[in-house]
């Protein structure tokens, strides 16, 4: 699946300024739910999506749903060889559907492109059901430092 290609169901694109908001109210669902609150504040990134990823080099993919947004992930630069994939949410109602397979492969087309020779990406250890899902994408654990856990995938 590449950007701007469509599937039966999901069409992938570069986030927008029509698109971030539904995008950011996303994520932030996704983090209340996680957490079981929400501090907007510890989220500025998410204000104006378009201006802190795309404005600055990275990427910021958006999958849709006849026009809604249901999931999302990002790119961003670490070093010359290397990217970090963040804010990867896929809207409750739709996981189980293969969509966050869907969006991670894109993000991972974009970091061959861009001649990244690895990604990283970080999430809570004792979210099972992401690092299980990070695992069967071929990421292994680095690092664990508290409750977060550092992934890796050589490209």
């Amino acid at each position: 699946m590449f950007v701007g290609q469509e599937s039966d169901v999901l069409t992938i694109e570069f986030v927008n300024d029509e698109t971030q908001i539904q995008a950011k109210q996303l994520i932030l669902d996704g983090l209340e739910e996680h957490f079981g609150f929400l501090d907007t504040s510890l989220n500025p990134d998410l204000n104006n999506i378009v201006d802190h990823y795309i404005k600055n080099g990275n990427v910021f993919l958006v999958g849709l749903v006849q026009g809604e947004v249901v999931c999302s992930g990002a790119l961003i630069s670490v070093n010359d060889n290397s990217g970090r994939i963040v804010r990867m949410s896929v809207k409750k109602t739709f996981r189980r559907n293969g969509f966050a397979g869907i969006i991670i492969r894109a993000l991972e087309q974009i970091a061959k492109e861009k001649g990244y020779k690895s990604i990283m990406l970080k999430t809570i250890i004792h979210w099972s059901d992401a690092v299980g899902f990070y695992t069967s994408q071929g990421y292994r654990k680095s690092n664990l430092e508290g409750d977060s856990v550092t992934m890796i995938k050589t490209m």
